[in-house]
């Protein structure tokens, strides 16, 4: 018995597995994704793409909205697949920036700017 029987995990599992993380990887570096892409690179029938779709914005790989009219996908945001140089750099800047508006608040209520006066009026 081999690893992936030991799993009690089926193909058809697995491939439904493997078709969302590419999704994701896809959905990456753009902001719309056609149906027919999907069927060509994710070797989907046409009929199975906007039900696949559905799963894959409910399992949060990524965010999006189905445009049915022009048969695709317009992608908000998703998740990275890979966590590299740049993504730390991006948390990097973004949490000093969180740090330097805590000190500037920290600051302000220091001087009083956000004291409320007493009695609530």
């Amino acid at each position: 018995m081999d690893f992936v029987e030991k799993l009690a995990v089926t193909h058809e599992e697995n491939l439904k597995k493997m078709r969302l993380l590419t999704t994701a990887s896809m959905a990456q570096d753009c902001t719309e994704i056609e149906f027919s892409h999907l069927v060509e690179k994710l070797n989907l029938a046409p009929e199975d793409v906007e039900p696949f779709v559905i799963e894959a914005i409910g399992s949060g790989l990524i965010k999006g909205k189905i445009n049915e009219p022009e048969a695709k996908i317009s992608i908000s945001s998703t998740i990275n697949r890979t966590f590299r140089e740049p993504q730390w750099l991006f948390i990097k800047e973004k949490l000093e920036m969180w740090q330097k508006n805590l000190v500037l608040i920290q600051d302000s209520m220091r001087k009083g700017h956000f004291a409320m006066p007493l009695g609530g009026g």
